[in-house]
């Protein structure tokens, strides 16, 4: 009864370990993503609209090999917002999207720029707009 609204979670996991019992290396940390969706037409003018709110968690990652270092816990949320914009007879298919909101410094297990200390990317904002000649 509620097909506009939509919920979805995922959570992956790697575990890899040696025959002696050592974790392997470059195991990225456990992720689980939370993202509440809901899709929505308004009148004629924006058709196949949707918003979203995704909570990306990564966990800890202390299962590491002898020359890596611990990565600490970090969550990001990230905002979604697009649909199809009718003028005359042209359809826009437009999107907005915030990535990491509040601008969260973090450092990805796995990241190449770890032993520099390079932070990840910050906050980042996305506009897209496509359409037909």
């Amino acid at each position: 009864p509620l097909d506009w609204l939509h919920l979805e979670s995922t959570f992956e996991t790697v575990i890899g370990t040696q025959n002696n019992g050592d974790f392997l290396p470059l195991i990225p940390a456990n992720n689980w993503n939370n993202t509440f969706r809901t899709e929505f037409n308004i009148s004629n003018w924006l058709s196949q609209a949707y918003t979203s709110i995704t909570l990306q968690s990564t966990f800890a990652q202390n299962n590491i090999s002898s020359f890596e270092t611990k990565t600490p816990a970090y969550n990001l949320l990230n905002l979604g917002f697009g649909g199809d914009v009718n003028i005359g007879k042209t359809k826009f298919t437009t999107t907005i999207s915030v990535n990491n909101l509040f601008d969260k410094k973090y450092i990805n297990h796995l990241s190449r720029l770890k032993v520099d200390s390079i932070l990840n990317q910050g906050r980042n904002i996305v506009l897209g707009v496509s359409f037909m000649l």
